[in-house]
């Protein structure tokens, strides 16, 4: 019985797809290497019908139809929600407030639908006034990349600030156009020793997408130092998501949160960021080969870093990390 049983054993090979890759997208990796993947008939299956299925090759004949394992079927790719080259409304589905002036979007997508981002790269989302002139600004989605079924918008709101009002009046059911993704500083596997993020208030947005991006990447090795400068402790958003990435992360990711002035119970560092504390925080800021990436509010970017230059570009390097002696080559401003 045994004997006749052993040789139900079949084997199939499941192929990777190869994804076309969108100009923008994030997809899955193509030409993946194959896996094998053994298929075994039942242990049920009595030794009349093992006969009967590999009648002709020991020596018999079938009496019965062949049975034929069951074809693998290729997963499907992920599908990106966005479109670069046009607008896409979204509906909102909840809103979380974070502090009183920050809150939590999430917005649907379809069922297996991600939205498809690069690391470091940002959409941009629209809505239209009563005078029917359009506002446009740029956002990034801090959800994982390749979190399917809905995305979420970190966003603070500014007093006068059109768009973030706006987002901020929707309520479920409403929906926001969004248009992207735009790629910004576009990541390879270990292509730096380290990485240093400075962010303040909502600048950390893009800074959650890196690291969420460097971390979940087993491959890669790369250390990532982040400085978190904000008003006081309770305008820390998204303080959980960083100090669960640290703690499951503690070879690879370190955050030292800064707060303008000291209050009770606080034990971390305050006042502004300058060249002293960036240097005693992440020594490594200026040594080997290493990238600096920059996020916050103007006055945090002139004297961090220097303003971006005129029309996007990112203009000269200056304030903190030019002290510490730091170019544009090591340098990127959000």
């Amino acid at each position: 019985m045994l004997r006749l049983i052993n040789p139900l054993k079949t084997s199939a090979r499941a192929f990777s797809a190869a994804v076309p890759k969108h100009a923008y997208s994030t997809s899955a990796k193509s030409g993946g290497t194959s896996k094998l993947i053994t298929i075994g008939l039942p242990m049920g299956v009595s030794a009349a019908a093992a006969y009967a299925y590999f009648g002709d090759k020991m020596g018999g004949s079938a009496a019965a139809p062949e049975v034929k394992a069951a074809a693998v079927v290729p997963k499907e790719p992920i599908a990106s929600a966005l479109d670069p080259n046009a607008f896409v409304d979204f509906k909102l589905k909840s809103v979380h407030q974070l502090t009183p002036n920050t809150s939590k979007f999430t917005f649907e997508l379809k069922d297996g639908q991600a939205l498809g981002m690069d690391v470091t790269s940002c959409v941009v989302t629209k809505f239209v006034k009563e005078d029917g002139k359009p506002v446009i600004r740029p956002y990034t989605p801090v959800s994982d990349a390749d979190q399917t079924g809905s995305f979420d918008f970190v966003i603070k709101r500014y007093e006068g600030g059109p768009m973030s009002s706006h987002i901020h009046g929707l309520k479920p059911g409403d929906t926001l156009s969004v248009k992207g993704p735009i790629s910004k500083h576009p990541f390879k596997t270990n292509q730096f020793e380290s990485v240093s993020l400075i962010a303040g208030g909502s600048g950390i947005t893009p800074m959650i997408q890196v690291i969420s991006g460097l971390l979940k990447d087993k491959a890669d090795k790369t250390k990532i130092n982040l400085i978190f400068a904000n008003v006081t402790p309770e305008d820390i958003i998204l303080k959980d998501e960083l100090d669960a990435y640290a703690k499951a992360n503690p070879d690879r990711f370190k955050v030292t949160y800064v707060i303008d002035k000291a209050v009770d119970g606080w034990k971390g560092p305050t006042g502004y960021v300058n060249a002293e504390l960036i240097k005693k925080h992440i020594p490594e800021v200026a040594t080997g080969n290493t990238k600096v990436f920059v996020c916050g509010p103007p006055l945090m970017m002139k004297s961090v870093c220097g303003p971006k230059g005129p029309n996007f570009t990112q203009g000269e390097v200056d304030g903190a990390l030019k002290e510490l002696g730091l170019d544009s080559d090591h340098v990127f401003k959000f």
